[in-house]
């Protein structure tokens, strides 16, 4: 293709793959999150695909969009407006998808958007037919898209309006949920250990169907046990505001395909399963446990105690930074000289690097829980933990430092 125009080809380019970046502000936090938990059909592609798809797309759709630009006429203005009204069809889709999250209302404009690019396939042959033929692939990706936005629709019509982890479940009513999960999932227990004891003693086969019925009642009560411990522990993140907002998400990519996959294990666990199939899932189930959630929650615990000492940290922060403003105003208006202040701002400003410092430690001790070696996960988490027990004595070192700070401009106002 003889480039006319580099320019307008860098900036038509630029132009789709803004379209993108709007979209992807979107859809970044709730692919691994929300749409992560919804009910998908079996066609669904991995998550990782849509990435790379969408950016060669939006190159594509740029090139198009260079070659009705450079065969501009009066007569063909049309044109590039009709492709601006497009892009902005395809913004809007993932703003309602994955931003409002209504699933019906996205399938209604996706249908419309589709209309308008069978519409630019047609009428732009007619200005340049490398501007048309570029955007057929497009059009199959968006007929696919369709379909997957109407069956994820249909299949989650209950969910709709409900964000799966609804921003307004807080920690106490997660808490109130495991405490309910956790007295059913112990007096399941208590029954499968009295089923299974009568089997051993007695073998016969009324007894060993008493004690299939119970292993399935434990198994089905443990893994709501497991999900709601998950839940309550991903809220206690959501509030926590000592860490960051990557920090947060990056535990939410961990323990949400965690939460799908209890969701999903009730219709592997079937009601007429033997006792021998019981026995292997629950051993199977075991076995991830250890591989994959156990880290996953160490992982979290670790991130919620990092999270509460940064939150005592910044609330000292901020009446620190109140004071120091107060004394250097004090200063100003000439009441008292700037050396007085200054042992004091030096010895919280040391203690405050102190605790910049153990935050680091932490982070790395809390990295190595996904090393992959059993005995170095537990001992990593027990490592994160002693990593902050510094942090006490360094906030009662600040504490005590600001309150004398405080005594001192109290004394000179």
């Amino acid at each position: 293709m003889k480039i006319k125009s580099w320019t307008k080809l860098i900036l038509s380019i630029l132009l789709a793959q803004s379209a993108g970046a709007i979209g992807s502000f979107f859809t970044i936090s709730a692919i691994p999150t929300w749409y992560a938990l919804l009910n998908k059909p079996v066609f669904s592609p991995p998550n990782w695909l849509f990435g790379p798809v969408w950016t060669i797309l939006y190159t594509m759709i740029g090139i198009s969009f260079y070659k009705i630009w450079i065969n501009y006429k009066k007569e063909n203005s049309w044109a590039i407006k009709f492709f601006l009204f497009h892009l902005f069809l395809n913004s809007i889709w993932s703003i309602i998808f994955f931003g409002i999250k209504n699933l019906g209302l996205a399938f209604f404009e996706i249908i419309i958007m589709w209309l308008t690019i069978i519409y630019m396939i047609i009428k732009f042959k007619t200005i340049n037919k490398w501007a048309s033929y570029l955007l057929i692939p497009y059009l199959f990706w968006v007929s696919f898209a369709s379909i997957l936005n109407f069956s994820v629709w249909r299949l989650n019509l209950n969910q709709n309006n409900i964000n799966i982890f609804a921003q307004d479940l807080t920690s106490k009513k997660a808490f109130d949920d495991y405490v309910f999960s956790q007295d059913s999932y112990k007096e399941s227990l208590g029954a499968f250990n009295l089923k299974r004891d009568s089997y051993q003693k007695n073998p016969t086969l009324s007894l060993k169907e008493e004690a299939r019925v119970a292993l399935y009642d434990f198994l089905i009560k443990r893994d709501d046990y497991k999900r709601t411990y998950l839940t309550l522990i991903r809220t206690k993140i959501s509030e926590s505001s000592g860490i960051t907002k990557d920090e947060r998400e990056t535990v939410y990519t961990k323990i949400d395909p965690e939460v799908v996959w209890l969701e999903g294990r009730k219709s592997e666990l079937k009601k007429d399963d033997s006792l021998e199939n019981l026995l292997s899932k629950s051993k199977e189930e075991d076995l991830k446990y250890l591989k994959d959630t156990l880290p996953i929650i160490y992982f979290t615990l670790s991130n919620i105690s990092l999270s509460s000492v940064i939150e005592l940290k910044n609330s000292h922060i901020i009446l620190y930074n109140k004071l120091k403003s107060e004394a250097n105003d004090l200063v100003k208006l000439g009441r008292v000289d700037a050396t007085l202040f200054d042992r004091w701002f030096n010895d919280i400003d040391a203690e405050l690097t102190k605790f910049t410092d153990i935050e680091n430690l932490a982070r790395i001790e809390i990295q190595k829980i996904f090393s992959g070696e059993s005995y170095v996960i537990k001992r990593s988490y027990e490592k994160s933990l002693s990593t902050l027990l510094p942090a006490k004595s360094n906030l009662l070192q600040l504490n005590q430092f600001i309150s004398e700070l405080e005594l001192t401009i109290s004394e000179k106002r």
